[in-house]
């Protein structure tokens, strides 16, 4: 009778876990199914929300630091290729990245060509032009494609814009 009895008790501590096991690991499954969900829903949103080529951004990028111009230029790469209508506004020491020939020490030459690969995949720039003159350029200095910001550009520019600034 005594072992009759340890025998059922180990036998039901074994399906008591066995139970837990299986709420566990059937717990994780259906988590799992809800979040790959909720992120498919929620990507699909994002991408029909945005109107293609509607939406203007701005990116304004006022440095010449090199980690800031990477990201400033890898966010509005990223969101020209998503559809939106971007400009890359240069201004303060960010004009650098506009003009062909930027100061050496700098070490631009890199950041300065993926700007110009940004105008070519349909992007838009534009240089404070009282920046560039601060700097010690002149207007015929900006690379190809890009525009010098004149006060109506900048008007234009600017309304109902998206500005993130770098």
């Amino acid at each position: 009778m005594f072992i009759n009895t340890v025998i059922s008790y180990q036998i039901n501590k074994k399906s008591s876990q066995l139970k837990k096991i299986f709420v566990v690991m059937f717990s994780i499954l259906i988590l799992t199914f809800v979040m790959n969900y909720t992120n498919y829903v929620y990507s699909e949103n994002i991408q029909s929300s945005v109107p293609l080529n509607k939406t203007k951004l701005v990116y304004h990028l006022s440095s010449d630091d090199p980690w800031r111009a990477t990201i400033a230029l890898s966010d509005s790469n990223t969101m020209l290729k998503m559809g939106y209508n971007v400009t890359l506004l240069l201004s303060i020491e960010g004009v650098q990245l506009g003009v062909k020939d930027p100061h050496q020490q700098l070490g631009l030459d890199m950041l300065r060509n993926n700007v110009t690969d940004f105008i070519k995949s349909g992007g838009h720039v534009i240089v404070c032009k009282i920046c560039l003159h601060i700097v010690g350029y002149n207007d015929s200095d900006i690379i190809n494609g890009a525009v010098i910001g004149s006060p109506q550009t900048m008007a234009n520019l600017l309304n109902k814009t998206t500005v993130v600034d770098y």
